[in-house]
């Protein structure tokens, strides 16, 4: 999963160096910063943070799982493909809400001024960041109240887990300003919380980006 994320956090993080503060608005980034900013990081070290968290994580999820030190050269393709395969249910059930096509269409020309560098930008945060917030800690926090606290079955747990991230990532998604954007950022969280648990955190990453990409800059 990290090599295969590899691609991404490199892009990411070069955007922060070449763009700075002015590097295009994510809530989920911001939030992270916020976080940071707290424990009194300076301010770009916390803009440019989530990648290298992202990246930590990853690692010691590797050596706490004492995995061996090869990865599969074909997972650099093979991870990517799935992400584009599982971009295509999202695509075609954005295109079944008439309320969330316009919505597509108001991020498109909301974009138009912006040059194609930001709109990438733009996407690969979102598929890292909210990534990392609603399904990386998201899921396994619910996971644990559910199945460590609550004592619930792990299949349980762990569907419930996903049922309360892909609310939050609806509510994310103001459901109030457009329900049916809401609904369709609820059904989108759903595949996404199937897909980390299924496949696996970077098979996520990549659909929310390819959709993104698909979205912002076609």
């Amino acid at each position: 999963m990290l090599v295969a994320l590899l691609p991404l956090l490199i892009v990411d993080e070069l955007g922060l160096f070449l763009r700075g503060d002015s590097m295009p608005e994510n809530v989920a980034r911001e939030q992270l910063r916020l976080v940071l900013l707290f424990f009194d990081l300076p301010p770009m070290l916390a803009l440019a943070a989530g990648g290298f968290i992202i990246f930590l994580v990853l690692l010691i999820w590797h050596l706490m799982k004492n995995d061996p030190w090869r990865f599969r050269p074909s997972a650099l393709l093979w991870i990517p493909l799935q992400g584009a395969a599982w971009t295509l249910p999202l695509l075609v059930l954005s295109m079944a809400f008439a309320a969330s096509a316009l919505t597509v269409q108001t991020v498109e020309l909301s974009m138009e001024a912006m040059p194609h560098f930001d709109r990438l930008l733009v996407s690969l945060s979102a598929g890292l960041y909210e990534e990392l917030l609603f399904r990386m800690v998201g899921i396994a926090v619910l996971h644990a109240i559910f199945v460590d606290v609550l004592r619930l079955r792990n299949t349980t747990g762990t569907a419930l887990a996903i049922l309360g991230t892909a609310l939050a990532f609806a509510w994310y998604h103001d459901p109030i300003a457009s329900p049916a954007l809401g609904v369709f950022a609820f059904l989108a969280g759903l595949e996404l919380g199937l897909l980390f648990v299924w496949r696996g955190f970077a098979v996520a990453v990549w659909t929310h980006v390819l959709y993104d990409i698909v979205v912002t800059m076609f």
